[in-house]
């Protein structure tokens, strides 16, 4: 079910969120009910505790769930997904714990970019600033100069538009920015058939998101077969979750197959938005008997593909950044040593 939220929810901001999920877990594990351990944690983790009780109270009241709750302080879908999840086959302190995990690797790869990023764009952004100090107050100073060594002679002036590199470089990203934003909110226009179709067309992205989906049907499909819950009821819960519609779309397909009297491994194999080895794990999953257990291990296996993947992303990163910084002190120099030579050769 929908909880409608209490006003002014999107005021709820908690600090360091990984450690509240870590320690939530650990709470939850030791025997303590969400609403308890909600209390002890809480104002250890938001200066608004009165506002944030009073509407997890509310949400409590109206028969809200976990992932309604989490909702009200400020997480996102894909943290909720897993957490809707386990309010079926009844493991939430495990879910919880899984979600701190990864809500731990995301916000290490967040931190990492951050670091990468912040002394070459530092850096970029300095050099802009400089070049353009030159093209105002030293390039026509210059080429002022030139002019009247030449004489009245044609000569070629200061190439200023080599001092323009940083100025370029910097709109190419801003125009980059750009379209990624028009293309998101596109893209949340269109219908989950289109929206698979788009994603996979972009290069790199479209490999990427066929793990990530993958990984999250592998997890949250294991963790229900795992608690003992049929497939056809798991492939039901999934399709009637709210907060991950691809997900939602991916599992409606595979019980109409699933109707039809095909195995999911064959239901797999007639995707194209899923990793292409999938089909052939979950094959052999449903022959040994245990698809949940294996199911889990998988989506293990493609986290590590997952953040292999982000790595060497990362490691392409930062030296871009510096040869375009490193072309830019080129073009500086060739913008101020072409015209001097030209210049001797016309004494």
């Amino acid at each position: 079910m929908q909880f409608k939220l209490p006003l002014r929810s999107d005021k709820i901001r908690l600090r360091d969120r990984e450690q509240f999920l870590t320690r939530l877990a650990v709470l939850m594990k030791e025997g303590y009910l969400l609403p308890t351990a909600l209390s002890l944690l809480l104002p250890m983790h938001t200066p608004k505790l009165e506002e944030t009780l009073n509407g997890i109270t509310d949400i409590l009241k109206g028969g809200g769930n976990a992932a309604e709750i989490l909702k009200f302080l400020g997480f996102k879908d894909h943290v909720l997904f897993p957490v809707e999840i386990a309010e079926y086959h009844g493991r939430l302190a495990e879910s919880i714990d899984s979600i701190a995990k990864s809500f731990a690797r995301t916000e290490q790869v967040q931190k990492k970019l951050k670091n990468i990023l912040i002394y070459p764009v530092s850096l970029l952004i300095f050099t802009s600033v400089l070049f353009l100090f030159f093209r105002t107050s030293y390039v026509p100073n210059l080429t002022e100069m030139m002019d009247s060594l030449q004489s009245g002679e044609e000569g070629s002036g200061v190439p200023a538009y080599l001092l323009s590199l940083p100025d370029f470089f910097i709109a190419i990203f801003a125009l980059a920015a750009l379209s990624v934003y028009i293309f998101r909110q596109l893209l949340k226009r269109q219908p989950i058939e289109r929206q698979i179709e788009w994603l996979l067309a972009v290069p790199v992205i479209g490999s990427f998101m066929k793990l990530y989906w993958s990984h999250l049907l592998a997890r949250e499909l294991g963790t229900l077969l795992h608690s003992g819950i049929s497939m056809q009821e798991s492939l039901e819960l999934l399709q009637r979750q709210n907060y991950h519609k691809i997900i939602q779309f991916m599992t409606r397909l595979s019980h109409e197959e699933l109707m039809l009297g095909q195995t999911f491994s064959t239901s797999l194999e007639h995707f194209s938005f899923v990793s292409k080895d999938m089909p052939a794990f979950v094959q052999h999953g449903e022959l040994t008997g245990y698809l949940g257990k294996e199911l889990l291990l998988y989506s293990e296996v493609l986290m590590e593909q997952i953040e292999q993947q982000t790595q060497r992303i990362l490691r392409i990163i930062q030296p871009s950044f510096f040869i375009m910084i490193a072309i830019c002190i080129v073009g500086a120099y060739l913008a101020i040593l072409m015209p001097m030579y030209n210049l001797v050769h016309t004494i």
